[in-house]
């Protein structure tokens, strides 16, 4: 071999190299209700992040957007400060969530219609450059599949407005699972005409980053949730690893593995055992969310062990009379608490780095999540 060909093999193996470690990021979304407990441990631990979400301003019914945040006020002007001061990127996230099929119309109107969603990207656009961001997460949840059309031109038009002024725009959206996963039973003409409301190609195409909600699953794999099933598991997976890995297959199919970026969850659920009857098998009642702080001071007050579960997540069971108030619960009552940890975070980013993927997505910091999770982000 030349020596110049030898200095440009070594030329392009080195630029891959360092191209490969400065584009796995590690975002985090923190949220308004919990901002000064998430802005602290953040500012404590700003070295091991690449991207900070304050989460978030709020689109309206009539298309304005809230100031849920309130961005200017602390503990934000002094973490974004430190932040840029170390170059981690600031995007701020939108949030639409509709509540009902009335809010649903709404928001497909708003997008469907030229002249306000123009409206929109321009005040989107002027958000961004009035607050000196690197640019705005668009998390727009819940639509109509009659909204994809729409909200795909909203995210090409924001996605030309923004880049002219250098901004970048990221896309949250949902976890897609494979159809004959999720509809295991359900029959191939059936499936051959599911309908979604995220076009991931146009979105691969115009979103710098895509944010996949790999969260929540419940019973979205039907195939995962009859596997285990039949081997006797207690199963209410909030993100099990094998689902993540379907989720993040999926998606490579459309959207360029390097925009993709995982999204993780911090937390978990409690639920009420439900015994069986003559007539019913048991199930679980979801009665409320439960972070990695609630559920250990539970398990210790309890001393019990939490054990590693089918999903990698992490869950115990208990039983009591009383509630957490000390309040009679009218007999004995079981329950389970299923929750997520930095093991369960560890794993999630192992498969990320092992699909090439652009990194990940941490949902959320609020001063209630495993404190451990410092350490796997580094």
């Amino acid at each position: 071999m030349s020596r110049k060909k030898l200095l440009f093999c070594l030329l392009f193996v080195s630029t891959f190299n360092f191209s490969f470690a400065a584009t796995f990021d590690k975002a985090i979304w923190i949220p308004y209700w919990r901002k000064t407990e998430g802005a602290s441990t953040t500012l404590a631990n700003l070295k091991n992040v690449t991207q900070i979400s304050p989460f978030a301003y709020e689109l309206q019914t009539d298309g304005t957007l809230k100031n849920a945040l309130k961005i200017e006020e602390d503990p934000w002007p002094n973490l974004i400060a430190q932040a840029k001061n170390k170059k981690i990127k600031i995007y701020p996230t939108i949030l639409s969530y509709p509540h009902n099929d009335k809010e649903k119309y709404i928001q497909y109107l708003l997008l469907a219609q030229k002249k306000s969603r123009q409206a929109h990207v321009k005040d989107i656009v002027a958000l961004v450059k009035k607050n000196k961001f690197d640019g705005i997460d668009i998390d727009y949840e819940a639509k109509l599949a009659d909204t994809r059309l729409y909200f795909s031109a909203f995210l090409t038009e924001l996605s030309t407005a923004l880049h002219k002024d250098k901004k970048q725009l990221i896309c949250t959206v949902e976890a897609r699972t494979p159809p004959d996963s999720r509809y295991a039973t359900t029959s191939q003409e059936i499936l051959s005409k599911v309908e979604y409301s995220n076009d991931y190609k146009v979105i691969g195409k115009v979103c710098d980053q895509v944010r996949i909600m790999a969260y929540d699953q419940a019973g979205d794999d039907a195939r995962l949730t009859i596997h285990n099933s039949s081997l006797g598991n207690v199963y209410k997976p909030v993100a099990d690893i094998d689902w993540i890995k379907k989720v993040v297959t999926l998606a490579m199919w459309d959207i360029p593995a390097k925009k993709i970026i995982l999204g993780v969850p911090t937390y978990g659920y409690k639920y009420e055992i439900v015994p069986a009857t003559a007539t019913s098998t048991i199930s679980y009642s979801r009665i409320g969310s439960m972070n990695w702080n609630y559920a250990d001071e539970l398990a210790k007050s309890l001393n019990i062990s939490p054990v590693r579960n089918s999903s990698g997540e992490i869950s115990f069971t208990y039983a009591t009379s009383t509630g957490v108030n000390g309040e009679q619960l009218g007999g004995m009552k079981q329950f389970l608490v299923w929750y997520s940890d930095a093991v369960a975070i560890a794993d999630k980013i192992r498969i990320a780095k092992l699909y090439k993927i652009g990194g990940v997505a941490v949902f959320k910091i609020d001063g209630g999540n495993d404190p451990k999770i410092w350490e796997v982000l580094k």
